[in-house]
C-alpha cells in the first residue's frame, strides 16, 4: 500500500507516469475488421453472407470492395426495411439479397456460402444451435468472421446481471469459454483470435468519434432521474439505455473484451 506522500507524488501534474499515459498507443479502429477480410483473400463472386446485417452497410461495402455476393440477413423487421433501402440506394440489388432470419435459422441451402460476416451478434442468440447453422450453410474450407463483446473476470455479478437485462444479452453466450466451446461442437476450427480490448474504444476517443465524457455524464443523469425517467418513458427503455452507454465504459475499464475470431468450417 502506497503512503500519503507517494500516492500524491504519482497523481502530481508533473510525474513520469502521467506523462506516459498522455501518449497515444496508435490504437487500430473499426476499420481494422475491412482489413482483417481483406487479408484472408476473398474472390470475386464469392458468396458473403453478413448476419445481423442491421442496414447492410457492411454487405454493401463488402461487395464493393471485393466483387463478392452478399445475401444480408436480420430478424428484426425495422432492420430489413433499412437493409432494403440501403442496398437500394446503392444500385446493389442484384448482387446483395436482403432476408428477415435470425442466425438460429438461416434460410439457405447447405454449403452454399464461402463467407460468414457476423457482427455484433452472438452475445445476443443461442450460441450453440447459432454456430451450428453458420457451419451448416458454409462450404467445407469456408471462414466466419465473428466480432462479439464478451464479459471478463472484471465484470462483477450485479453488473453482468444488469448487461443481460438491459442489453438483451443471453447468459449462455458471454464468455470466451462458452463461445469457443461452442464453434468447436459446430465443426469450426480457430484460425485466429484477436481480444481487442478497449482498442477501438481508445480510437475512438481519440478520433472524435465517440465522446466518453458525455456517455458519462448521460450515465450520472439517468441515475439521479432513473424513478422519474422510468415512470415517463418505461423502465425497459430506462434499462436498455443504461446498458448501451455501459457498454463502452465497461469496455475501457477491461470489463468487457471486444474479440474477434476467424474459424474455418473442418472439411
Amino acid at each position: 500500500m502506497p503512503s500519503v506522500r507517494e500516492l500524491y507524488e504519482a497523481w502530481a501534474d508533473e510525474s513520469a507516469l502521467r506523462e506516459e499515459l498522455t501518449r497515444s498507443l496508435e490504437p487500430r479502429g473499426t476499420e481494422w475488421l475491412f482489413q482483417l477480410f481483406a487479408s484472408l483473400g476473398p474472390r470475386r463472386g464469392e458468396l458473403v453472407v453478413d448476419v445481423g446485417c442491421r442496414d447492410a452497410k457492411h454487405a454493401i461495402r463488402l461487395v464493393r470492395d471485393h466483387g463478392v455476393r452478399a445475401v444480408a440477413l436480420d430478424p428484426v423487421p425495422m432492420h430489413v426495411e433499412q437493409a432494403r433501402a440501403a442496398v437500394a440506394d446503392a444500385g446493389l440489388a442484384n448482387e446483395v439479397e436482403i432476408a428477415e432470419a435470425a442466425i438460429e435459422s438461416l434460410p439457405l441451402d447447405d454449403g452454399v456460402a464461402d463467407w460468414i460476416w457476423c457482427r455484433d451478434v452472438l452475445v445476443h442468440v443461442d450460441i450453440e444451435p447459432g454456430l451450428e447453422e453458420c457451419a451448416r450453410v458454409l462450404r467445407p474450407g469456408g471462414r466466419m468472421i465473428a466480432y462479439v463483446t464478451l464479459a471478463t473476470e472484471l465484470l462483477e455479478p450485479r453488473e453482468r446481471a444488469e448487461l443481460v437485462e438491459g442489453a438483451a444479452v443471453n447468459p449462455g453466450s458471454f464468455t470466451a469459454r462458452a463461445v469457443e466451446a461452442a464453434a468447436r461442437a459446430a465443426g469450426f476450427d480457430e484460425v485466429s483470435v484477436e481480444r481487442l480490448g478497449a482498442e477501438w474504444r481508445e480510437r475512438m476517443i481519440e478520433d472524435g468519434s465517440w465522446d466518453a465524457t458525455e456517455t458519462l455524464l448521460t450515465l450520472s443523469r439517468l441515475q439521479r432521474r432513473e424513478r422519474e425517467l422510468a415512470d415517463a418513458h418505461g423502465e425497459r427503455a430506462v434499462a436498455a439505455y443504461r446498458a448501451g452507454d455501459l457498454w463502452g465504459i465497461y469496455q475501457l475499464l477491461g470489463k468487457l473484451c471486444p474479440t474477434i475470431y476467424v474459424w474455418q468450417r473442418r472439411g
